[in-house]
């Protein structure tokens, strides 16, 4: 499984995926999280994912 970051909407329900080899896309998806007021994980390659950022948490990946 390649890394990618998911975007979810407000109501926690998946909205869009971005591949993380591509340059720019963790931008994208934030800016997507934005958009609709919901957040993004980060998933590893071994499936597991980390929230990165929320709208409603204001908080910011360290990237």
């Amino acid at each position: 499984m390649t890394k990618q970051y998911k975007v979810y909407n407000k109501r926690g329900e998946y909205h869009h995926a971005y591949n993380a080899s591509l340059q720019g896309s963790l931008s994208w998806a934030i800016d997507c999280a934005k958009r609709v007021g919901g957040s993004v994980t980060e998933v590893s390659d071994s499936g597991k994912e980390k929230e990165i950022f929320n709208w409603d948490k204001q908080t910011t990946c360290s990237r």
